[in-house]
């Protein structure tokens, strides 16, 4: 259970402050986010429990959508419900729009000069998404189960370029199957 007992605990203003720093920091998006997010709402203001985060995670990927976006959707909700939603939604996509927006003038103008800079940030992104996997495989791939599990989503997305949302449905029907195999009779 997180540190939090009543939801109302934290303020909108405090919800929608961290997301739009988050989004503020983390140039790039996506997965770059998630240990950011982690560090914040796990780590640093203790809203969360690791595993709850975990859970949410996984829930805010099989959504559509930016990650970042989505997570702070379900932690809003998680905190303060609807109005936790709009708050952290709302800081979660306040910079970065007006980032982004920043950007595009920037780079209408002056796209040759800036372009080696943009080739450069492939790198130090790639680092910040491999942490975050990393940091996930810690607490999601606990068996052998768990990794052919990964090994057979991972080949089939990579290699076979089967399409993820797929992938999501048949690891929700492996899920439900699986829990219904490992019922004990009588319940």
């Amino acid at each position: 259970m997180s540190k939090l007992e009543n939801n109302q605990k934290v303020s909108l203003w405090k919800l929608f402050s961290i997301t739009a720093k988050i989004g503020g920091v983390t140039i790039g998006g996506g997965y770059a986010m998630v240990p950011i997010i982690r560090e914040e709402f796990v780590v640093k203001h203790k809203f969360l429990q690791p595993e709850e985060f975990d859970s949410l995670l996984v829930i805010a990927q099989s959504m559509p959508g930016p990650i970042a976006v989505n997570t702070s959707t379900l932690v809003g909700y998680k905190l303060r419900k609807i109005p936790g939603v709009i708050a952290a939604v709302a800081g979660a996509i306040f910079f970065p729009t007006i980032i982004i927006l920043s950007i595009a003038i920037v780079i209408g103008k002056f796209y040759n000069f800036l372009r080696p800079f943009l080739n450069g940030m492939k790198i130090p992104l790639l680092a910040i998404i491999v942490a975050g996997v990393l940091k996930l495989w810690k607490s999601s791939v606990r068996n052998l189960e768990d990794f052919v599990i990964f090994i057979v989503a991972f080949s089939s997305v990579t290699l076979l370029k089967l399409n993820p949302v797929y992938v999501i449905l048949l690891g929700i029907l492996y899920g439900i199957i699986r829990f219904f195999v490992n019922q004990p009779k009588g319940e």
